[in-house]
């Protein structure tokens, strides 16, 4: 069997698979070949006789000559790229990493929640000024706030919002957060859990609302204007999850109509954020350009899972994470997807941008 891998980067050494990973991957797969490609002549070479592939993504040109492919475990965050027609109709089966960044994506909205709740913004400003602006703090002390005691809103209790509730709770927070899965299995660390149509409970109660719906190949919004402007004024939005769940032109609204206090985000509609947007000026938000999945425990999660995996694969047992194609078919991303391909068909095949892969 042999077993290709494609994890590189010329560019930024953050997203080359380690050589330590490489070595335990050989390690648990000795009695089979495993190859690490790093050029696409290297991968067109090595695809036809190989049965695993574990990269971010497996193009649509390249996938042609994945002949004898039984099984694609992606490192990304965002797998719809790969769900083109021709894959989805293949019998390869598709695993992920997810949940791998969830730890520093929690950690991630609770440095964007502090940021605001101490007012740094206020200070960062002052300080390029070289400004000692106590007498500005001072006037801004209605809007200084404590996590502690505070209401912790999550949209999406997944494996990200476990974590941000988890941290939330040992910071001194009443969690409140909803689910489409079971709300019977209340876990300790949140107060309240309620289904999706329980959103205006959170709008209601935050003071800290935190989207942290995962992509699943849907494109309807699930926060706008009607409902900023239902939170309480000085309540801060954030959103590390599916950016298109906000829809921003609303969101840009009800910032300018002080509907609420500020927004922090780290996924949007369009990336990247194009220039013209009004989230870039806004006094009242923070812009990060979708790095909140990045930790120095990426590669052993990532690279983790991907040898759980590996080891049920070599005892025949059902993989983790298992995608299932034929529900992520029927989503408006892949059908918009799909729509553009067909638009495209004579054209040069298009390959995904590093944002799109490593997500």
């Amino acid at each position: 069997m042999k077993i290709l891998i494609e994890l590189y980067d010329h560019r930024y050494d953050l997203w080359n698979y380690p050589d330590w990973a490489l070595g335990e991957t050989r390690a648990l797969a000795y009695d089979h070949e495993v190859v690490s490609v790093a050029s696409d002549e290297q991968l067109i070479e090595h695809l036809p006789d190989s049965e695993v592939f574990f990269g971010w993504a497996l193009a649509r040109d390249k996938f042609a000559h994945a002949t004898n492919l039984k099984w694609l475990h992606s490192a990304s965050d965002n797998i719809v790229n790969q769900l083109y027609p021709e894959f989805i109709d293949s019998d390869v089966t598709l695993t992920m990493s997810r949940g791998t960044r969830a730890a520093a994506m929690a950690e991630h909205a609770l440095g964007m929640m502090l940021y605001f709740a101490r007012q740094f913004h206020i200070c960062m400003r002052n300080q390029m000024r070289a400004h000692w602006a106590r007498g500005t703090a001072w006037d801004h002390f209605p809007n200084f706030q404590e996590l502690d005691e505070s209401t912790l809103g999550i949209i999406g209790l997944g494996r990200i919002g476990h974590e941000l509730a988890r941290r939330g709770k040992q910071l001194g927070m009443k969690v409140i957060a909803t689910t489409k899965r079971d709300t019977s299995t209340k876990p300790d660390y949140v107060d309240y859990l309620g289904p999706p149509e329980d959103l205006p409970l959170l709008l209601d109660e935050s003071d800290f609302l935190v989207c942290c719906v995962p992509e699943t190949g849907d494109m309807d919004y699930i926060v706008g204007y009607e409902q900023f402007k239902r939170m309480k004024k000085t309540a801060y939005f954030f959103n590390v999850g599916r950016g298109s769940a906000v829809n921003e032109d609303e969101l840009v609204e009800a910032l300018m109509d002080s509907k609420i206090a500020g927004a922090g985000l780290d996924t949007f509609e369009r990336e990247p954020l194009p220039d013209e947007s009004y989230l870039w000026r806004l006094e009242g938000t923070l812009i990060t350009p979708r790095i909140s999945g990045i930790g120095p425990h990426f590669w052993n999660r990532t690279h983790g899972r991907f040898l759980d995996n590996l080891r049920k694969y070599f005892a025949g047992e059902p993989l983790i994470d298992v995608i299932d194609k034929n529900q992520w078919a029927s989503s408006d991303r892949v059908r918009v997807l799909h729509e553009q391909m067909a638009e495209h068909v004579d054209e040069e095949p298009e390959t995904a941008s590093d944002e799109d892969t490593k997500g």
